[in-house]
């Protein structure tokens, strides 16, 4: 339970579900109507999401920003259990409890170009990010054949996206990590979002060449507030809380290896 942190009031407000739309029997985009516009999301920021009717399912699932257009958000909503599945089959009309933005998104950048890395779900942020800035290059990384829904849905949103996938059926065979080769230190930097051991690939790579790369963390969260320690992650200025001095961190940060 949380018991300390900031006073969640200001950042807590009963949204309404306006659209679903599916991209499988697992996959959803929700469109969330706010009672008022939000100020400029940054991406990477997230939201913690509910449904509002009793306390079971208790605590909120986090999910990155996709869109923002007045008062109306858009989130990646992967079914993953049964709090996922409980908002995927919200009916329209609803009502929803919302905690959000909340969290640090991506800086700005004083480099020429920014090459945003996602694993999946993890473009979430880069949807939000080309929508802000049309010059950032995207990179989507899937496991196969069976996500091209999504690769077609976020194609129509991203012209010139770059497609991966590990069969080679989508797009080039690979994964994102391949457009790192042809990255110059001196004018480019690296934003990732995706699975852990893709980020600390990404870390090795980017490290390695002293390409600036930052990345955003997919840590199970509870509060969002960082008042119940719960998504802690060790870094090399000790313990931080992925909720409030993150989800985005410098890939370099970030102590991979620790327990």
């Amino acid at each position: 339970m949380c018991t300390s942190g900031p006073d969640p009031t200001g950042l807590d407000q009963d949204v309404v579900l306006a659209s679903r739309f599916s991209l499988g029997e697992k996959l959803f985009i929700l469109t969330l109507e706010t009672r008022e516009m939000f100020s400029r999301v940054q991406p990477g920021q997230f939201v913690l999401l509910r449904t509002a009717a009793g306390l079971d399912p208790l605590l909120g699932r986090p999910f990155a920003i996709c869109g923002q257009e007045g008062n109306r958000i858009e989130i990646i909503v992967a079914v993953a259990g049964r709090g996922t599945r409980l908002l995927a089959d919200s009916a329209l009309g609803v009502r929803l409890s919302l905690r959000g933005p909340l969290g640090n998104g991506f800086p700005e950048s004083t480099k020429s170009r920014t090459h945003c890395l996602a694993g999946a779900v993890g473009i979430a942020p880069f949807l939000l990010a080309r929508q802000q800035n049309g010059e950032s290059e995207i990179h989507l990384g899937v496991p196969g054949q069976d996500w091209e829904p999504l690769v077609n849905w976020v194609s129509e949103r991203i012209h010139g996206l770059h497609v991966y996938s590990e069969d080679g059926k989508l797009g080039n065979r690979g994964n994102p990590l391949l457009c790192l080769d042809g990255l110059d230190p001196r004018s480019d930097v690296v934003w990732a979002c995706g699975p852990t051991g893709m980020l600390k690939a990404v870390s090795a790579v980017c490290g390695k060449r002293q390409i600036a790369a930052w990345v955003s963390l997919e840590t199970r969260m509870a509060c969002g507030m960082g008042g119940c320690h719960g998504c802690v992650v060790q870094t090399v200025d000790g313990p931080k809380k992925t909720c409030t001095d993150g989800p985005v961190f410098h890939s370099q940060e970030v102590l991979w290896n620790a327990s």
